[in-house]
């Protein structure tokens, strides 16, 4: 949240102004494919060895990559941070699975609840916070990254116990493997068929989303304050359509007809 709105500027001091928008959908693409690579790994070193460990050890990674990201003197420099970023990145199932540990029942559901509800303020922060740091400095969200990833790793230091107290699974290579957790959906045609649509729709919205910023500033001439309040702007209203709209249209016209509206 912190970085979108001022990749695309931190881009023209590194590249030709042509080459922004391909470089800034790669950059984009390669966090998320990291992130798809790596959570399993996560998951699968976190059941070895503790939840602790792996969470640490992702927020160090981090802060130290977005404080190299800020200082980027080339290209390549800012490739491998973005990678090494949807690695750290990738602490989504390790941080359900630690929630999942320490609760059970209707608080489980609550906590879950709760992580959703941080996770959709910090994409609504995020850009804001950015935004306006960027108007100083493209290289000041980065240096802001990395002080709160650093932060986390020492509040986690002191006050963060292991969780994961039962016995530890040892590595098994088909746990590493991002492709595995599709294979049970093979016999399931409905299923199969759900998955896919979910796919496309994704494939397609995060077309607009990724060319937000750019079109943002191409076509308005908007600053990096501006286009972090536009983008925090839709992440408000998409958590009050999930939180205020989605429960009751699938009330009222079922589950299937909800998805289908949805998907119109």
């Amino acid at each position: 949240g912190l970085i979108m709105p001022v990749l695309p500027g931190l881009l023209r001091d590194l590249v030709h102004s042509n080459d922004v928008t391909a470089h800034y959908g790669i950059l984009l693409a390669l966090y998320a494919l990291m992130q798809f690579a790596c959570a399993p790994v996560l998951g699968a070193l976190s059941d070895r060895f503790g939840r602790r460990p792996v969470l640490l050890v992702s927020l160090a990674g981090a802060a130290v990559d977005y404080a190299i990201m800020a200082t980027a003197p080339f290209l390549w420099v800012l490739y491998i941070g973005r990678i090494v970023a949807g690695i750290t990145g990738a602490t989504g199932a390790v941080a359900g699975a630690y929630i999942a540990d320490i609760t059970d029942g209707d608080e489980r559901a609550r906590h879950f609840g709760f992580m959703s509800a941080c996770f959709g303020f910090g994409m609504v922060a995020g850009p804001v916070l950015g935004g306006l740091m960027g108007g100083f400095s493209p290289h000041a969200p980065f240096f802001a990254a990395a002080a709160l990833n650093g932060l986390n790793f020492l509040t986690g230091c002191f006050l963060l116990p292991e969780s994961h107290k039962g016995e530890r699974r040892p590595l098994r290579r088909e746990a590493l493997n991002p492709l595995a957790s599709f294979r049970w959906a093979r016999g399931m045609t409905v299923v199969a068929a759900l998955m896919a649509v979910f796919f496309i729709m994704q494939l397609v919205g995060q077309v607009p989303a990724a060319l937000w910023v750019i079109f943002g500033e191409d076509r308005f001439h908007w600053d990096a304050t501006t286009i972090g309040i536009s983008l925090a702007a839709f992440g408000i209203l998409h958590s009050l359509a999930q939180a205020m709209i989605t429960g009751p249209v699938a009330a009222r016209l079922g589950e299937r007809r909800a998805l289908m509206l949805g998907m119109i």
